[in-house]
């Protein structure tokens, strides 16, 4: 016999009433998500069909569950962003795999990135490839543990692709765990050591204070 029984999910806040439900089937709930199958236990011994998701996004609740019904990542803008490092699809899939990882859905975070590779392919209207940019980082990172696997990506995709214009001169506009990745990925993927022995003394004009007011570069902090 199939199980029918269904959950309400009610997504937002309820002291203003901005929410809205979503009824699934608890067996779709049970199968992909362990976060849900355990909250999901409880709730049935409470005997309550209602679960409440007071901090979470209606639509990001809302691609979850089409997700979970048809099996595709609903994260697609309706016209292309006019540059390659406009964030508004990226930011999505990034909140979306942020929610993947709380509900522990393995596949659905791995339905997230494959997404999120496709979108690389994507071009914007200036002709460029499309790439996450730091609104995208900044919500991966503050939604995922430093051992999550999609910050390898957002490392390798800066690493392969990235120019410096990537990232943003202010500072608090950068993850600083974010930073360090690329960094440590930056130097763990040089393919020789440099030799102690370098002839740094010849270059020694390169870090001269006076070299840099001649190049007419501003030594403001």
């Amino acid at each position: 016999m199939i199980d029918d029984r269904i959950v309400t999910l009610r997504v937002g806040d309820t002291s203003n009433g901005s929410t809205r439900d979503f009824s699934i089937h608890e067996a779709i709930l049970a199968e992909y998500s362990p976060y849900f199958r355990a909250a999901l236990d409880e709730k049935w011994r409470e005997c309550s069909r209602v679960m409440e998701l007071p901090f979470d996004d209606i639509d990001i609740v809302a691609a979850y569950a089409h997700w979970l019904y048809f099996k595709r990542v609903a994260s697609k803008l309706i016209s292309p962003p006019k540059l390659s490092m406009d964030d508004g699809e990226f930011l999505m899939l990034a909140r979306l795999y942020c929610f993947g990882e709380k509900v522990q859905d393995e596949a659905f975070c791995d339905g997230v990135i494959t997404a999120m590779t496709l979108k690389t392919y994507d071009v914007a209207e200036d002709g460029t490839r499309i790439f996450p940019g730091h609104c995208a980082v900044m919500a991966l990172y503050n939604g995922t543990t430093k051992n999550s696997i999609s910050r390898k990506f957002m490392v390798d995709m800066y690493c392969e692709f990235g120019m410096d214009l990537w990232i943003p001169e202010e500072a608090e506009l950068n993850h600083p765990e974010f930073l360090a990745d690329l960094v440590r990925a930056f130097l763990g993927g040089r393919k020789s050591i440099v030799p102690h022995m370098q002839t740094n003394f010849p270059r020694r004009r390169t870090w001269h204070k006076r070299q840099q007011s001649r190049d007419g570069v501003s030594t403001g902090v």
